[in-house]
């Protein structure tokens, strides 16, 4: 079996307009089946799918792979030509506009039904459970769906499985290609406006987040200074949109990559498949995260020591930015904006001083362990790594611009999370766990110039506000 075939005739196009012929094309790229086989898994004529074999078979888009002799009879085999079908128009004999509709339908067809044979369960099936475990949604409620093309087949399902539980779906559509568009052709002022924080922050009962990569990114396509100027404009509204919608009381589930439910998938499925949960806000969380936003609200400092003489003391600015984000993230949740049980402070104008060794440190996304770290006035003056420190340093020398300010922390409030799961953002709501973050950091909006995304994580520590116990080994003291 080939990688891709090529679809450059309009014969082949009009063979694949019919939904069975897709349908049955989609079962080929997998096994071969013979034509009785297919017939009955579709619970029609044998001699009725025949036909559509024939076409299949004439317009080179499937294949006779075996024919075995039995009791008098011959059994034929067929599969699929290739793993990837697209639609080349390079000859002319076929209509742009109409391939390039077939084009997108029968490789999104094709992906769904490889992904489905991925994880063993229908997309009817990962819709029924989110709708009814994950987000227990109920009869009159609105839930609103953000999602983008690739996601069309399981947003189908979870329309019909809201409709089902007598609930409002509410789908809202993006694309890399709208995105462009929005940066030349519409006003900032009209762009930065959001349907969910403009007009459903208080009406929605539930939020389901599609996140990944576009299948239609933008290429050869540029933008002058004062677009891409507009872009980040355009951005830094969606994100501040994001944060004003996570302090309402909305249900949040993010449907995110499967790279760590499906290990044995291969990478490139892993990184085409969504699937990832967040919990319901439990109201005692979201009670413990405004209690301790109110004593950062009232206080000077927060100091942090580990008992064997390492001390860092954290003087908070005058106007301080403090932020919440009180849902429950599980260990299998990994969207970096998820709202995962913690307190962040937003340092600009604070100071930091002293010296740390932290369990675990990202700089980007490479981990290391064991961390040493000196700050003075804000500013990291020494780091080491015990193990990998070579590395660490080369990364941190290539990095740029104000790569060694400290610009926020967090206080993790998360009682799902206790441990280093290995993931950047994740990491930051470790139950009891203090989180700097240095250099660029989209999640928690600081303003530093610099494109370093570093975070250092102390855990099982005793934290202090004003003096007083905050956190002592994982344990909430107050």
């Amino acid at each position: 079996m080939q990688e891709i075939f090529y679809i450059s005739t309009l014969k082949g196009i009009k063979t694949l307009s019919s939904d069975r012929r897709l349908k049955i094309l989609r079962h080929l790229v997998d096994k071969e089946y013979t034509a009785q086989e297919l017939a009955l898994k579709f619970k029609i004529k044998p001699n009725a799918l025949w036909y559509d074999i024939q076409q299949l078979e004439s317009a080179g888009l499937i294949k006779l792979v075996e024919s075995q002799h039995v009791r008098g009879t011959i059994k034929k085999y067929f599969r699929a030509v290739a793993k990837n079908y697209f639609v080349d128009v390079s000859l002319g004999e076929a209509d742009l506009s109409k391939s390039n509709v077939v084009h997108a339908i029968l490789n999104q067809e094709v992906d769904d039904w490889r992904r489905e044979q991925v994880i063993k369960v229908s997309f009817k099936d990962i819709a029924h459970k989110i709708i009814t475990h994950n987000l227990d949604i109920k009869e009159n409620e609105k839930v609103v769906i953000s999602y983008q093309p690739m996601h069309r087949k399981l947003v189908e399902d979870l329309m019909v499985e809201i409709a089902r539980q007598g609930a409002y779906a509410i789908p809202i559509f993006w694309t890399k290609r709208m995105e462009f568009n929005f940066i030349r052709h519409v006003p900032l002022s009209f762009a930065t406006k959001d349907v969910i924080s403009d007009f459903l922050i208080n009406e929605a009962n539930a939020h389901i987040i599609f996140s990944g990569e576009f299948l239609d990114e933008i290429e050869d396509e540029t933008l002058s200074e004062e677009l891409i100027e507009k872009s980040d404009l355009i951005e830094e509204a969606k994100r501040e949109n994001v944060r004003k919608t996570y302090e309402t009381d909305v249900r949040f589930l993010t449907i995110d990559t499967i790279y760590n439910n499906f290990q044995k998938a291969d990478a490139e499925l892993r990184s085409e498949m969504y699937w990832r949960a967040l919990n319901e806000e439990p109201k005692d969380l979201s009670r413990r995260c405004n209690r301790v936003k109110e004593l950062l609200a009232a206080s000077k400092n927060i100091s942090i020591e580990d008992g064997n003489g390492s001390l860092l003391n954290v003087k908070l600015p005058a106007e301080r930015v403090l932020q919440i984000k009180d849902g429950i993230a599980n260990s299998l949740a990994t969207d970096s904006e998820l709202p995962g049980g913690l307190v962040v402070g937003l340092l600009e104008n604070g100071k930091i001083n002293g010296n740390f060794h932290t369990d675990f440190a990202y700089l980007y996304d490479t981990l290391f362990e064991d961390v040493d770290i000196t700050i003075h006035e804000n500013k990291i003056t020494k780091m080491k790594a015990r193990t990998d420190n070579e590395k660490l340093q080369t990364l941190f020398k290539n990095a740029t611009g104000d790569k060694d300010i400290v610009g926020s922390f967090t206080i993790g409030m998360n009682p799902a999370l206790h441990q280093n799961i290995h993931h950047p953002y994740i990491n930051t709501k470790i139950f009891g766990a203090l989180t700097l973050q240095v250099g660029w950091d989209e999640l928690e909006a600081t303003s530093i110039d610099s494109n370093m995304i570093a975070q250092f994580y102390m855990l099982d520590k005793i934290i202090k506000v004003n003096n007083k116990i905050l956190f002592k080994k994982g344990k909430l003291e107050i």
